[in-house]
């Protein structure tokens, strides 16, 4: 903040999107949004979106001693500034201006008449591009839960039963392992116009692709895996549209290098001949960072700036799917080292058949 010439910083997040919050206090928003206050001198203030009666329980999720519940931003930030007798010159601004709500910023604004405003949200990302040990930890542990929830749709699923209902095993079993979130996504080579999407009351059948991704956070730190299943033998266009996508995901991998961007990772797109894969690829992305966002900086193949550098964690992900490119879908998470990429789970390119 002194190198930048701010004398107040402003740090909103919401339950949508929460990790530059999460990274200065700590904190989760559970349903509206939150505004954390942190003055270049002083203590910093959190300021909550919720009724006063939830007030003792945000507390316990943050350092900031003072945590204050409103209705609105404005005579929160207002009172907080009072407090500590300032009358910022210079404000510096993180997720504000691009998740803020419009009525919301105007009335923050008018608090901070005549202050001049400066994004720093670039500031923050790459401070928390690079993983700590202890980060790097937290997201092992998180890969450790999807692969055991994973392990589970292997052992559970039977033709016949419903998807959500085998979706409810897998997050049982990451719930009771401790996690804070959890998302599932399914895609059938039955619905090859629909892609991944959430589990629906569908029965599984014999003989046809599953393609599965779960995500999930433990201690604010997300991961995400994907894999490719068949109840049954695997038909021969499965097969060759599973084997087409490992091809991929290993062109992917190799060119993950240190030092270069994350834009650089999707340059060799356009040497694949099939467009319809092409665009499979770029519609469910080929891959980001992980850490206290399910998807944040480096977006591999979109970020031109932001560069590949030992200590950051991404996901890789190959997704095909739909009528013309076949179903295919290897996602895992890796750790960026001064030796290359290192693997944070069990590797499973292979197609996955469930026996019943």
């Amino acid at each position: 903040m002194k190198e930048h010439g701010a004398d107040l910083l402003l740090v909103y997040g919401d339950s949508w999107r929460f990790g530059h919050l999460a990274f200065v206090s700590h904190f989760i928003p559970k349903n509206r949004g939150v505004l954390a206050v942190v003055p270049l001198e002083g203590e910093p203030a959190l300021i909550v979106q919720e009724p006063g009666r939830n007030n003792p329980f945000s507390k316990t999720l943050t350092w900031f001693d003072e945590v204050r519940s409103v209705g609105q931003f404005a005579p929160g930030l207002g009172d907080a500034l009072k407090a500590r007798g300032l009358k910022p010159k210079r404000v510096g601004l993180v997720a504000v201006e691009e998740q803020l709500p419009m009525r919301e910023w105007e009335r923050v604004v008018q608090v901070l008449e005549g202050a001049e405003f400066c994004a720093l949200s670039d500031l923050l990302t790459s401070l928390r591009l690079v993983k700590s040990a202890s980060e790097q930890a937290l997201l092992l542990h998180t890969v450790k839960i999807l692969e055991q929830s994973l392990a589970l749709f292997r052992k559970e699923a039977r033709a016949g039963q419903k998807e959500y209902e085998i979706a409810a095993l897998a997050e049982r079993e990451a719930r009771r392992q401790g996690v804070e979130d959890f998302r599932f996504l399914i895609a059938r080579a039955s619905e090859p116009q629909v892609g991944l999407r959430p589990a629906g009351p569908a029965p599984l059948d014999r003989g046809e692709a599953l393609l599965v991704t779960v995500a999930a956070s433990y201690q604010r730190y997300w991961a995400e895996l994907g894999r490719t299943f068949c109840l049954g033998s695997p038909p021969a266009e499965l097969v060759k549209s599973h084997n087409l996508a490992k091809n991929i995901f290993h062109q992917l991998v190799e060119s993950v290098k240190i030092g270069a961007s994350a834009a650089a990772a999707g340059e060799w797109l356009k040497e694949i001949p099939s467009a319809p894969a092409r665009e499979s690829l770029q519609a469910y992305g080929l891959g980001n960072g992980l850490g206290l966002d399910l998807s944040e900086a480096p977006l591999l193949g979109q970020d031109g700036a932001v560069k590949i550098q030992p200590g950051v964690a991404l996901t890789l992900r190959v997704c095909l799917a739909g009528e013309k490119c076949g179903h295919g879908l290897i996602a895992q998470p890796f750790l960026a080292t001064e030796n290359g990429l290192q693997s944070l789970a069990q590797p499973a390119e292979e197609l996955i058949v469930i026996e019943s």
